[in-house]
């Protein structure tokens, strides 16, 4: 009996602490980019917004993210797939995490600030851009030869 009972709290203690391991707004990032692959970018950044109350889209701004991202990956080829390149989390309730969504030309850099609130995590800033290599080749200089 106490073999079974120490067993027990050895597996509830091991998965509390996996639950709470993974309590960083994951599942927004993965389910964006479930959408993002199986219905389309449309559908991606609609779901996005959507995540917290605080912001309302009006049609335009909706339309002119789409546009602009339309603009750019309807000439990339094939989506490939994604990855995260950098994550970070400032205290419990904020983090900040990039990914790359490759394509056959070139990469796009996805950005999500995931703020939990009281109720639950939300998207609270979204980016994307596609002149993230700049940053990356700045980085790989040596700024002190010394």
């Amino acid at each position: 009996m106490k073999k079974q009972l120490i067993t027990v709290l050895l597996v509830a203690a091991t998965t509390f602490g996996m639950a709470q391991a993974k309590d960083d707004g994951q599942e927004l990032i993965n389910t964006f980019f479930d959408l993002y692959k199986n219905k389309g970018y449309e559908v991606a950044l609609k779901y996005t917004l959507s995540t917290n109350k605080w912001i309302v889209p009006r049609g335009d701004e909706m339309n002119n993210l789409i546009i602009q991202l339309a603009k750019e990956v309807n000439n990339m080829g094939e989506f490939l797939g994604y990855e995260e390149i950098k994550s970070k989390r400032v205290g419990s309730r904020f983090r900040i995490a990039s990914y790359l969504a490759y394509y056959q030309r070139d990469p796009v850099r996805f950005t999500f600030e995931l703020y939990k609130n009281g109720t639950g995590w939300e998207i609270s800033n979204f980016t994307f851009d596609f002149k993230f290599d700049e940053e990356v080749e700045e980085s790989m200089k040596l700024t002190d030869l010394n």
